[in-house]
């Protein structure tokens, strides 16, 4: 075995199997217009932001960057979000699932124990108001209302 830090086995830990930086969990618009879909930054960059491909204007933009929400603070989990992704076998960081309104104009997630959502036309996000630590946050069909979960309980916020 060799412990050169460019092997192929540490690059391949590094890069959890070569997936960090590709694109993943994607949502295309009814409408075709945009595609939603999560990614970090680069192939060793652990923190997903969620971005979107306009159809028509053919550019990627990132609709909420995890750093610019946390305000450079390194995310706290919740032993709740913590569990969660073990379950999941989740080893990103960031924004690690999103939900949409029907129209795919609205995303909710939710990032160290808080409520955001993100305007995927306009490419901004903001924080809800929300008691945390929150998980699974969806938003309503029509895109006015999140529910999402915290100590188990059922709740909902307007969007």
């Amino acid at each position: 075995m060799t412990t050169e830090p460019h092997s192929f086995p540490r690059r391949h830990a590094r890069t959890q199997r070569f997936t960090l930086g590709a694109p993943r969990s994607f949502t295309v618009a009814p409408d075709g217009s945009r595609v939603v879909f999560l990614r970090s930054g680069s192939g060793t960059d652990r923190a997903n932001s969620l971005w979107v491909l306009g159809m028509e204007e053919g550019g990627e933009r990132v609709a909420a960057d995890p750093h610019a929400l946390l305000g450079g603070a390194s995310e706290d989990l919740s032993p709740e979000e913590r569990a969660r992704r073990e379950r999941s076998r989740e080893g990103g960081a960031g924004i690690v699932g999103y939900a949409t309104d029907s129209a795919v104009e609205l995303a909710s997630f939710s990032l160290s124990g808080r409520l955001f959502a993100a305007e995927l036309r306009a490419g901004t996000a903001r924080e809800l108001p929300a008691p945390g630590p929150v998980i699974d946050p969806r938003p309503s069909p029509d895109g006015r209302h999140v529910a999402y979960v915290v100590g188990g309980a059922l709740r909902v916020v307007g969007a």
